[in-house]
């Protein structure tokens, strides 16, 4: 007795389902672990992070680490995710503080206020004074109800 197409197809989709738990499942090394640790702890600083200083402080080589960094972090390179993480705290700081822009733009490792607009305007859509007028906004309203 023949499959149906739609079974065939099924058992492709699942196939398919368990090759890509079976990658996911992959244990990440241990440089990656540190790595982490040492963005997260030089992330607020207006630090210019050095891929060829970090491979050598966790003792790999550069290009190796360059070339593998995206499959741990989330597909992005280096430079990607150090932004993304500084656009994720200015947020949460513009949500959560009264900080003026130009002291979040600092003490999110941005080196000026006009740079950091830019960046969190690629990341969100929005540059960061309509990004907070919008919050007030809701919050106000959300308030009054």
């Amino acid at each position: 007795m023949q499959n149906s197409p739609f079974e065939n197809l099924l058992h492709e989709v699942y196939n398919k389902f368990l090759k890509e738990k079976k990658k996911n499942k992959k244990k990440a090394p241990a440089w990656v672990k540190d790595l982490k640790k040492i963005i997260q702890d030089q992330i607020d600083n207006q630090f210019t992070f050095d891929l060829k200083k970090i491979s050598s402080d966790l003792e790999i080589n550069p290009s190796y680490l360059s070339r593998e960094f995206s499959k741990y972090f989330g597909d992005l390179n280096f430079g990607d995710y150090v932004r993304k993480l500084r656009i994720e705290k200015a947020i949460s700081l513009i949500q959560n503080s009264t900080y003026s822009l130009t002291e979040i733009a600092y003490m999110t490792g941005f080196s000026d206020q006009s740079h950091f607009t830019r960046i969190f305007k690629i990341h969100t859509g929005k540059n960061p004074s309509s990004y907070r007028k919008k919050k007030q906004k809701s919050n106000s309203n959300t308030k009054s109800k």
